[in-house]
């Protein structure tokens, strides 16, 4: 079977590509010019050195492939007007599913995030019933994304199946890497009392989760949020950091009443007037808390995380050792 990845060259979708050769796909992928694509080629993945914005060439990078994952996208780690998520969360989404329709794909997974629900501090646990209420630009792209997907499935019968992905970290994250540096360096410092909870995946069980979203019967038009099996308060997450490089738990923390003023004060603006303002999520980390149902998954998939945070975490410091990251 041939398979298409978009965003082969980013964390999540190498690893989607990996796997796929690995288990005897034919994989191919989309990439700008100028990204870095000398693991692909390592891997022997087939590369069409275009942009996702461009139709035409979205169109033949899909022809011929039976599945299409759908996971490039400008990421909530670049700060970016709201136009430039726009263009490539959004216009570059409905190329795909142009694309895809065109070409009578079998089946198309977007990825898509577990952020359209917004900074979760109440309903908890979240699942795929709770209402999506994205606060930033990246966050609201991706739910627009979702709903012409959605739209094209309702109207022209488009094959898609929808995951809602959590924050994920492992082997060449670099989301993560400020954390387990401050940490290393001793210069951490909680902002409040660090007893909200944090809900990640490891890299490996959420390519795996997608896997399962493409191949299992039946459940076209249907949404699943792939998570780990363990949402942490995050004094425990730093505490597992910590312990791993070898490390006591960090001590010491700073007032959060100026930091969640900020933090709300954004909100606000977003909300009620659709202005980002800048820096607005640096601190989120410390005001969100966070738990996701995958009972749906689980369920419908047979998804079952493997890898336990403390597994992870030790392997996700092992490669930032090996990349020279920490001391």
């Amino acid at each position: 079977m041939k398979v298409l990845v978009t965003g082969a060259t980013g964390f999540i979708g190498s690893h989607l590509a990996e796997m796929l050769v690995n288990a005897g796909y034919e994989v191919k992928t989309l990439a700008r010019p100028t990204s870095d694509t000398a693991f692909l080629k390592v891997l022997g993945v087939e590369i069409v050195f275009r942009d996702i914005v461009d139709a035409t060439a979205v169109k033949e990078a899909v022809k011929g492939c039976q599945h299409v994952y759908h996971i490039a996208a400008m990421t909530s780690r670049l700060t970016r007007s709201k136009k430039e998520y726009e263009a490539v969360n959004v216009e570059g989404t409905k190329n795909v599913v142009h694309a895809a329709l065109s070409a009578n794909v079998e089946r198309l997974v977007y990825g898509s995030s577990a952020g359209v629900y917004g900074s979760v501090t109440a309903n908890i646990p979240t699942d795929e019933h709770t209402q999506p209420h994205p606060n930033s630009y990246y966050r609201a792209s991706k739910l627009i994304g979702e709903r012409a997907m959605l739209a094209a499935h309702r109207q022209k019968g488009l094959p898609v199946v929808i995951a809602r992905i959590s924050s994920i970290y492992g082997p060449r994250s670099m989301n993560w890497r400020g954390l387990f540096q401050a940490i290393a360096a001793r210069r951490f410092r909680m902002i409040g009392t660090g007893e909200n909870h944090v809900h990640l995946g490891y890299v490996s069980d959420l390519v795996e989760g997608l896997r399962r979203c493409a191949e299992t019967p039946d459940i076209v038009g249907q949404c699943y949020i792939l998570t780990g099996n363990e949402p942490l308060q995050l004094r425990q997450l730093v505490g597992m950091v910590a312990q791993e490089l070898g490390l006591p738990q960090p001590q010491g923390s700073v007032p959060a009443a100026p930091f969640r003023a900020f933090y709300a004060l954004a909100q606000g603006v977003y909300h009620r007037l659709g202005i980002e303002v800048p820096h607005a999520h640096r601190h989120e980390l410390f005001f969100t808390d966070r738990i996701l149902n995958i009972a749906k998954a689980q369920k419908e998939l047979g998804y079952q995380p493997q890898v336990s945070m403390r597994q992870g975490i030790q392997q996700t410091v092992q490669w930032y050792r090996g990349q020279g990251y920490l001391s």
